[in-house]
């Protein structure tokens, strides 16, 4: 007998443990939050000093400034970490958290058959992965997947310990306690609903804790303040895009909530009472906010999971084969229809644990040696990169706003940062205002102020970022400025002005070579000296390295597969190639395609060059056909194959678009 209630046991529990397993090791992503680094950084400085963080102390524009730091507890868990086990380490926690989440969920109707939780889980998978990110939003799901549990037990010993316990870690974690103790409290109270009243006063008290230990934080009462802040931000919606409002809800949501509309009307919930209010806050709150979608498709798997199950059954019977192919064919249709919650074959190897391409990787080596002065450096940053500048700077670098706006900086310095990014009169004005030492800025929409300025001087760039000094400081150190636009580079220069470029390019490679934008534009430099065998090989050296560091490069291995195919050496040519067309994005890709197209006629590949030319998106497709040399190309390549036909019209159009073109 005891071996009957022991299977039943186990079957269930190990079938949650392995689903919740194999979805975390399916989607789990590198690190690349914008807001992780200064958590660290704020969890490294109260382990560090002792006491806990609850004013700024690392900008130069609101030093001191009051800071209710919510999630003080996330950040000291997570400097612990790092500090034991590195970013891998974190990379595990992060693991860790979403299968705990995914397997308290689970748990919480352990007879529902894997086929449904899969599916359902792949139907909310569009919410809730982007947000995979370790911040304490993580906690709050996992805080979330808890209470959930916590709601199907009504049994539980202890469940008032239990839920106080879980109310004092949610509060010290993030700002959503609140919310989550109202659910709690409701969960506590509602049982006794319909009891005589003594019974209704004795479980108040209880019911109350959850929401008084929301304030047992060292913040106290200043959590609303924090709420009311969010809930009024006017601008957060435009420059934060995890703020903006959803144009709609997700299908895929409304049928799940069309199924517990449905069950509530047939009066078979699917819901506890404290779980409908979590769906009915979240999807209230969640129309206004896009960012509030996550918590939602949280909630809504455990009754989209048990809605699919009784489904799944009625169509397979007593037959698992039918009920599996059933959902087989689901999936297949859900994959076909959607696109992928994440752009999962963009991620590389190279990525893990930390997606450091995101962020201004060439900054530090540049801004490093700057940082023993007689005061701290002050660095005016795009918004979202203070903290990793402030996380590598260790209290020598100040920064001008991270992630922390509305509760530690204002709206207005979010627009003063969006906005003077492209307004250079603007952006010199509040530079002098605040004695700027250097700037750390998104690359992208030109310079904000031209390579030969006297004041501000670029000395590094990379694919993502541009580093600019003071022009004094710069010329102190002995910095060598880069005297050209990164994104616009002019092919062709006077020997003397390629050659400084050249000299520029090198000592910023010897200071950081992880740039893949900066090989690039060293070799497109080298092509200036086409006769010279050392030069020849650099400029080869730098394809390779550039194509090493971004395998979407195309530009890099077109580059490097016309050397190749110079040299005669067509078999790596075509590897290189392949390579690209693999991992290439398509604007890349169209932007190259002439000579892409070019170089795989070459190589005897007029079914790949066609593919190029002739690209499945639409607006991609017309831009090539407004170019004469796409038509020849694609007359080479038809008559590489046979089609004359074909071919004489591509070249038919190639001669009529040539009568506007210049004599």
């Amino acid at each position: 007998m005891a071996t009957g209630k022991t299977s039943r046991f186990v079957v269930p529990e190990m079938a949650s443990v392995l689903l919740a397993l194999t979805l975390t090791a399916v989607f789990l992503t590198p690190l690349r939050s914008l807001d992780l680094w200064w958590h660290l950084d704020s969890g490294r400085w109260m382990l560090a000093h002792g006491r806990y963080l609850g004013e700024e102390v690392r900008s130069f524009s609101l030093p001191g400034a009051a800071w209710p730091n919510f999630s003080w507890l996330f950040q000291v868990l997570v400097a612990g970490v790092q500090a034991l086990a590195g970013f891998w380490g974190l990379l595990g926690l992060k693991a860790l958290v979403w299968w705990g989440i995914l397997w308290l969920l689970m748990r919480s109707a352990p007879r529902v058959s894997p086929w449904a939780w899969l599916l359902t889980v792949l139907a909310v998978s569009w919410q809730i992965f982007p947000s995979m990110h370790l911040r304490p939003h993580l906690f709050e799901g996992l805080f979330l997947a808890a209470s959930v549990g916590l709601f199907h037990r009504p049994g539980l010993r202890h469940a008032g310990l239990w839920t106080a316990l879980l109310a004092l870690l949610w509060a010290n974690m993030h700002a959503s306690a609140v919310v989550g103790a109202v659910a709690l409290a409701l969960h506590l109270l509602l049982p006794e609903w319909r009891q005589p009243g003594p019974a209704l006063l004795r479980r108040l008290p209880l019911a109350a804790l959850p929401g008084l230990l929301v304030f047992a934080t060292p913040n106290g009462l200043q959590i609303l303040d924090v709420l009311h802040a969010h809930a009024g931000g006017e601008y957060l919606h435009t420059y934060i895009r995890e703020w903006l409002a959803p144009q709609t809800l997700p299908p895929l949501m409304f049928v799940i909530l069309a199924g517990i509309a449905a069950s509530l009307w047939l009066r078979r919930p699917v819901l506890a009472p404290a779980e409908l209010f979590l769906v009915l806050v979240f999807l209230l709150i969640g129309g206004d906010s896009k960012r509030f979608l996550y918590e939602l498709g949280l909630v809504l798997i455990r009754p989209g999971a048990l809605l699919l199950d009784a489904l799944l059954r009625r169509v397979a019977g007593q037959g698992r084969v039918r009920g599996g192919l059933f959902a087989l064919l689901v999936l297949l249709a859900l994959v076909g229809i959607y696109r992928p919650p994440l752009a999962l074959h963009s991620l590389r190897l190279a990525d893990y644990p930390v997606q450091t391409r995101l962020y201004p990787g060439v900054a530090m080596p540049l801004l490093r040696p700057l940082l023993g002065g007689d005061r701290p450096l002050r660095v005016w940053n795009a918004y979202g990169w203070g903290g990793y500048l402030g996380w590598q700077g260790r209290g020598r670098l100040l920064i001008y706003i991270d992630g922390r706006t509305p509760t530690v900086f204002t709206e207005e310095m979010l627009l003063q940062a969006s906005l003077a990014r492209h307004r250079p009169r603007l952006l010199r004005r509040l530079l002098k205002r605040y004695a700027v030492d250097a700037l750390v800025l998104r690359i992208g929409g030109g310079l904000p102020f031209p390579p030969g300025d006297a004041d501000w001087v670029l000395v590094g760039f990379d694919s993502v970022s541009l580093v600019y000094l003071r022009g004094d400081l710069a010329r102190a150190r002995g910095l060598a400025p880069i005297r050209f636009d990164p994104l616009r580079p002019r092919p062709v220069l006077p020997p003397a002005e390629a050659a400084g470029q050249v000299e520029a390019l090198r000592t910023l490679l010897g200071r950081y070579p992880d740039n893949a934008l900066a090989w690039r534009r060293l070799a497109q430099l080298l092509e200036n000296w086409p006769g010279e065998p050392d030069l020849i090989r650099e400029r080869r050296e730098a394809w390779r390295r550039a194509l090493a560091l971004d395998p979407g490069d195309v530009q890099a291995g077109v580059g490097l597969a016309g050397m190749l195919l110079d040299e005669g050496d067509k078999v790596t040519a075509g590897r290189v190639l392949e390579s690209v067309l693999t991992a290439a994005r398509g604007p890349d890709l169209t932007a190259q395609a002439v000579r892409l197209a070019g170089l795989l006629l070459a190589l005897d590949r007029p079914r790949r060059a066609l593919q190029v030319l002739s690209p499945d998106d639409s607006r991609a497709h017309q831009a090539l056909d407004r170019d004469p040399r796409v038509w020849r190309l694609r007359a080479r390549a038809l008559d590489q194959l046979g089609d004359r036909a074909r071919a004489g019209m591509a070249r038919r159009m190639a001669e009529r678009l040539m009568l506007d073109g210049p004599r």
